[in-house]
């Protein structure tokens, strides 16, 4: 008789995982979304200070 999952999930052997792949990926889009975060901090940090500059030499 087959249990619950084996009849809700039949083919489980259709998901087996690279986990290299899984590992690598993740480290990429880790990568790139910290990299973007400070970017994005620094591009909303350098207006405000060159508009003191701006606004103190006037």
């Amino acid at each position: 008789s087959l249990s619950f999952t084996e009849s809700v999930f039949p083919d489980q052997s259709d998901f087996h995982y690279d986990y290299e792949t899984l590992r690598t990926t993740g480290v990429i889009l880790a990568v790139i979304m910290f990299v973007s975060g400070i970017l994005i901090a620094l591009t909303l940090l350098v207006p405000r200070y060159q508009k003191q500059k701006v606004s103190y030499f006037d």
